[in-house]
C-alpha cells in the first residue's frame, strides 16, 4: 500500500512542476510585449499590427503634406470688396453712409456664415479723420481687411516711387490697428511684385490682365501685348479658371506668371466681378461690362462655381473668389438670393467660406 501511495505522490509532483514551467512560458515578457495602446491614438503596437485589431493606427504613416490632403477636395470661396469711389476722406456724410453700408452687408453675410474681405482705399483716410473705426471692427468680426492701393497703373507712373507709395498706404491702415498682409490695385508696367515685397506685403489679390505689362514683351500674351491702361485690360488674369484655382509664388514682375518656390509674394488670383459675371462670359476682351447686378450674373456665377469644383484638386489649395466695388452698392435682395443658393454647396462640403487672408494661411500650411 505504501508502495502505491509513494508512486501516486511522485506522479502528482511531476505533473505540478510541469504546470509551473508551462505557466512561466505563458507569462507576458515585459521587454518583448509592451502594453497594448489605445485604438485610435495613432500608435501601432505589436498586438494591433499582428491581430489587425485597429487598422486605422496601422496604416502607413502619412507625410506632413499628406496630412492636409482630403479624399474630397474643397474650394475656398470668398468675396473681395474694394472700398473706393466715394469721397470718404473729404466728405464726412459720404463716409458715414459708406460705413453704414459696410455694416449692413457684413450682417447679411454673417447670417449665412459667409465672409467678406474689405480692401480699403479712401475709407482708410476717412477712418483716420472722422473716427468710427469700422475696418478694425470688421477684422474683429472675422472678415478680412487689406489695402486697395490703386497705384502704378498709369503709363507715366514713376516706378522708383512704387515701394514708398505702397509703404505709406500700408502704414496708414496699420494706424487703425489692422493686421495688414495683402494689397490689391498694384497692376503696373513697373516691377509690382518687388514693390509689394519691399513694402512688407505677403500676398496680392485682384490681379487683372494689365499686370502682364511688367513682363518682357516676348512673354506677354498676344492679346495683352500692348495694353494701354488697367481699365482697358481689366479682365481677370490668368484668363483660364484652371490657372486661377491654385495660389502660386512670384519672384519678380518680370516672371510672375511662373510659379517660383523662391518667390516672396503669393498670388491669389481673382475670378472676375460678381456684378459682371454674365457679361464676362460673353466677352473675352472685358468689353460690354454694364456693372448692373442681375439674376443672369448669379446664374453664371454658379455655372463657373460648378466648373471650379470639378477642377479642384484634393492635393492642393483650391480658391474661387469674386470681386465688387462698394462705390456702387448691390441689390440686397439679389445678394441674399445668391447667398442662399451657395448654402447647399457649403452643407455638402464642396465649398467653404474664407477671407482672402485665410486662403493665404491655408496655402502656407499646405507648403509646410
Amino acid at each position: 500500500m505504501k508502495k502505491y501511495t509513494f508512486l501516486i505522490l511522485f506522479i502528482i509532483s511531476i505533473l505540478f512542476l510541469g504546470c509551473i514551467e508551462t505557466g512561466k512560458d505563458q507569462l507576458p515578457q515585459k521587454e518583448n510585449n509592451p502594453p497594448h495602446s489605445k485604438c485610435g491614438d495613432g500608435v501601432c503596437d505589436s498586438l494591433e499590427r499582428e491581430s489587425n485589431l485597429c487598422p486605422e493606427d496601422c496604416l502607413n504613416t502619412p507625410t506632413k503634406k499628406e496630412t492636409v490632403k482630403s479624399s474630397k477636395p474643397v474650394v475656398y470661396i470668398g468675396m473681395m470688396v474694394h472700398l473706393e469711389g466715394w469721397a470718404d476722406e473729404t466728405d464726412e456724410s459720404a463716409y458715414v453712409r459708406h460705413v453704414g453700408l459696410m455694416r449692413e452687408y457684413a450682417d447679411l453675410f454673417e447670417k449665412y456664415g459667409a465672409k467678406l474681405t474689405w480692401e480699403s482705399k479712401e475709407l482708410t483716410k476717412g477712418s483716420l479723420r472722422w473716427g468710427d473705426n469700422v475696418l478694425l471692427e470688421m477684422q474683429e468680426r472675422g472678415h478680412g481687411v487689406g489695402v486697395h492701393a490703386d497705384v502704378g497703373g498709369s503709363r507715366n507712373y514713376v516706378c522708383k516711387n512704387f515701394t514708398s507709395d505702397l509703404t505709406t498706404k500700408k502704414k496708414e491702415l496699420e494706424q487703425l490697428g489692422v493686421n495688414v498682409r495683402h494689397v490689391s490695385g498694384v497692376t503696373s508696367h513697373c516691377d509690382w511684385v518687388t514693390a509689394c515685397v519691399e513694402s512688407g506685403f505677403k500676398f496680392t489679390t485682384g490681379g487683372v490682365a494689365y499686370s502682364v505689362s511688367s513682363l518682357p514683351e516676348e512673354l506677354r500674351p498676344e492679346q495683352f501685348k500692348n495694353c494701354p491702361s488697367p481699365s482697358k485690360c481689366h479682365q481677370p488674369y490668368p484668363t483660364s479658371l484652371a490657372e486661377r484655382l491654385h495660389p502660386w509664388r512670384a519672384r519678380s514682375g518680370a516672371d510672375w506668371i511662373v510659379d517660383n518656390p523662391d518667390g516672396k509674394l503669393v498670388i491669389l488670383a481673382e475670378s472676375g466681378l460678381l456684378v459682371a459675371k454674365y457679361e464676362e462670359s460673353l466677352s473675352s476682351d472685358g468689353s460690354n461690362i454694364s456693372g448692373e447686378f442681375t439674376r443672369e450674373d448669379i446664374d453664371t456665377y454658379f455655372l463657373e462655381l460648378e466648373q471650379a469644383i470639378a477642377l479642384s484638386d484634393p492635393d492642393k489649395v483650391n480658391i474661387y473668389y469674386v470681386g465688387w466695388s462698394l462705390g456702387k452698392p448691390l441689390d440686397k435682395v439679389l445678394l441674399e438670393e445668391w447667398l442662399k443658393r451657395i448654402q447647399p454647396y457649403v452643407e455638402n462640403g464642396s465649398v467653404r467660406w474664407a477671407t482672402l487672408p485665410e486662403m493665404y494661411d491655408a496655402y502656407i500650411r499646405w507648403e509646410n
